[in-house]
């Protein structure tokens, strides 16, 4: 199990600890204090204690880049973020009378997302109060569903762009948080969802019952369910190499998960004596543990060094057994050392046993057992028929042989057996020739020796009955005529186990990457080359239609960039995902994103006429409309901000006018709240009261302003 290490003890329980700038660790107690933790010096330094009710829920997060804490809670209506080192607050964030239920910061410390208790999944950058969006809300409403009295975002996790999250009724919503392209909401079950972590193709997810759900994202493979002993898995974190899995529940131990085979392999794989209340991994794979009685731990989870101690000293058996009990040994240096030096200690007792010298091979192969037993045993039951082998290859009794080698499939890696292949195969070329100069009799004699054994006698039989068949296969191949070996091997499969269809195939299928990569450097003239000649192979005609499908899209896709048809060139990308396997494809995701940084900084200064000269044309793109059309949102809510404050009589003007592009919707409602207290009411229609779909605004996009009023 890994190593334990007590580290220290806080006066209340621990609820976050989060690795910061190395060797720092981020730690936050129930009473609200903020520490800095140094793990090379051992010292705590305490920050600031917030100033906050004890009994309050606290909800926070450190910045993964800067010295910034973020946090708000259960009764308030605003985050806050803090400077730790100047000890001041930097930004209030304006939850427009929503409250936190859980928060986290993107992998770029740009920005975070807050979840809240009006089940809304909200975007802000760090350095600015400007709401940037409106992710998505739970539940996804219909006429048909009637609003939850209670309701909340459970559960938020990032990968790069992407970002997952769960909430009220249990869906989970998969989207590129940047751009709010490819957004997708499943339905796994109606449990409440507390833990969600991106894994391959596919999300693992905690609930509530302590059960784990791991679902495909392509929704090719069934949901795979596993059940622990925790009541609430509260997190899930990757460590090592896949397949490994921490769930963390309201148990004083950990399990350890195989997410491939979604099975617990160990029980109790980190364990403390009081119930862990919050962990986090650093980029040394050293585990930190906090308990509910405010101790902290750490725990090394690959202990390289008694690894590299027991291979320095030889004592391989021991190495192999701690690997076993340190599954994430397995992904090190020093265990592809171990396994290498096995294998290299297994080919020199091969040849040591093939001599006949069996207690030498033995002593070889001590140091390994008894944690090698498995394949040391059948090792030396093989070889204990070498003497019969050699008696049989001796006399060219090939056919009990073949069958001695196939019941002990390790005698094949001999040199005897290499040396009767060898002879095979000169016999069966000679004989090739013999049957071209119409010498039947003497090929006959030349194969008469393998005739016999089983997995050659379909080739002689081939070879000498059939001689025109074997004449047609070999112009064939010689000549790459593809359609031709395609019918001799349909009509005489044995000829897909001769070495040069099996090389033919291998160079066809080389075709593919080629194509792949002249598409790469945008030598298209190449690729319908190369496409031309891979279309002559019918054992790839399948392949050959999704690829000649694929280079039509990439020279589609280079004749809009190339002409400036930036809608066509996004709109084939957003349709067409295999796409971006083109560095000049990922090129233009790179452009979008540099698009929405800016536009980001325009909404935050009310500067809807920038946001709509920078993306002209592209203002309405499908699939990419909604992060623009929140952009605008954002610019006209920091516009109306200040009409507020400055011009009342336009003010009214203009919520009017945003309410009849946008419809209303929390933030207009939460200024007519404030508007109010200033006794300031605009005078709306009925018809602008009312909210309207979050698109509904690209059918007026000639009526969008550069001021709302």
């Amino acid at each position: 199990m890994p190593i334990k290490t007590g580290l220290t003890r806080f006066e209340s329980p621990i609820v976050l600890i989060q690795p910061l700038q190395y060797p720092l660790l981020g730690v936050v107690t129930a009473f609200h204090e903020i520490y800095l933790y140094n793990t090379e010096t051992g010292t705590n330094q305490k920050i600031i204690r917030l100033n906050i009710p004890e009994n309050t829920h606290l909800l926070c997060a450190f910045d993964p880049n800067r010295m910034h804490f973020l946090f708000g809670t259960t009764q308030s209506e605003t985050l806050t973020l803090i400077d730790l080192e100047d000890k001041k607050v930097l930004t209030r964030f304006e939850l427009d009378q929503q409250t936190p239920t859980t928060l986290m910061f993107a992998p770029n410390g740009l920005h975070f997302v807050c979840g809240t208790n009006q089940g809304r999944v909200l975007l802000w950058r760090y350095d600015s109060p400007v709401l940037l969006s409106r992710l998505h809300s739970y539940p996804e409403y219909t006429s048909l569903y009637i609003r939850p009295k209670t309701n909340f975002v459970s559960a938020l996790t990032f990968e790069g762009n992407r970002l997952a999250t769960s909430g009220y009724g249990g869906s989970v919503v998969l989207t590129e948080y940047r751009s709010q392209t490819h957004t997708k909401r499943y339905h796994p079950s109606y449990v409440e969802n507390t833990a969600l972590l991106f894994y391959k193709e596919s999300l693992i997810i905690g609930n509530k019952g302590g059960t784990l759900l791991k679902i495909d994202l392509q929704g090719k493979h069934p949901n795979q369910r596993l059940s622990t002993s925790m009541n609430t898995i509260a997190r899930l974190l990757k460590i090592g190499e896949e397949p490994y899995v921490l769930a963390v529940g309201d148990k004083p131990y950990v399990p350890l998960i195989n997410a491939n085979t979604m099975q617990i392999i160990y029980e109790r794989y980190i364990e403390v004596d009081q119930p862990i209340a919050a962990l986090c991994k650093d980029d040394n794979n050293n585990l930190y543990v906090g308990t509910v009685a405010g101790e902290l731990f750490k725990f090394d989870l690959l202990p390289f060094h008694e690894l590299e101690r027991l291979v320095e000293s030889k004592s391989y058996a021991q190495a192999y057994l701690l690997c076993e009990q340190e599954p994430l040994l397995k992904e090190s240096q020093t265990y592809h050392l171990l396994e290498s030096l096995f294998q290299r200690t297994l080919q020199h007792a091969k040849v040591l046993l093939e001599k006949g010298e069996l207690e030498q091979a033995k002593m070889q192969l001590q140091p390994f057992q008894p944690t090698k037993a498995k394949e040391i045993g059948a090792l030396l039951a093989a070889f204990s028929h070498m003497k019969q082998l050699m008696y049989l290859s001796d006399h060219q009794k090939f056919s009990p042989f073949y069958g001695l080698v196939e019941q002990f499939p390790l005698l094949n890696s001999t040199a005897l057996y290499a040396k009767v292949e060898e002879q095979w195969s000169e016999r069966f070329k000679k004989a090739q020739q013999l049957m071209f100069m119409e010498k039947k009799r003497e090929a006959q004699a030349e194969l008469a020796p393998f005739a016999t054994v089983n997995a050659k006698r379909p080739f002689v039989l081939l070879l000498i009955q059939n001689t025109d068949v074997f004449k047609r296969y070999s112009k064939a191949v010689h000549e790459h005529n593809y359609t031709q070996i395609n019918q001799l091997t349909l009509r005489y499969p044995f000829l897909r186990k001769l070495p040069s269809y099996n090389e033919l195939i291998q160079e066809a299928g080389e075709l593919i990457a080629a194509i792949t990569e002249a598409l790469k450097k945008q030598n298209f003239e190449y690729a319908q080359l190369l496409l031309g000649e891979f279309s002559l192979i019918p054992q790839y005609e399948r392949e050959f239609a999704h690829l000649k499908m694929f280079v039509s899209l990439a020279v589609n896709l280079h004749h809009a960039i190339t002409h400036s048809h930036w809608r066509s060139a996004y709109s084939l990308i957003d349709g067409n995902s295999e796409l971006m396997i083109l560095p000049w494809a990922q090129e233009l995701n790179v452009v979008w994103q540099e698009k929405l940084e800016r536009c980001e900084q325009y909404a935050a200064a009310g500067d809807a006429s920038a946001i709509k000269k920078e993306f002209i044309n592209l203002i309405n793109l499908p699939g990419r409309h909604e992060r623009i059309g929140d952009l605008l949102r954002s610019a006209y809510h920091v516009q109306l901000k200040k009409l507020l404050d400055s011009n009342p009589d336009v003010f009214s003007v203009g919520v009017a006018n945003y309410c009849d592009l946008f419809g209303m919707d929390t933030e207009i409602r939460h200024l007519l709240r404030i508007a109010k207290h200033k006794r300031i009411t605009p005078q709306l229609e009925q018809s602008l009261l009312y909210p309207k779909q979050r698109d509904q605004w690209i059918y007026h996009i000639t009526e969008l302003r550069s001021k709302i009023a």
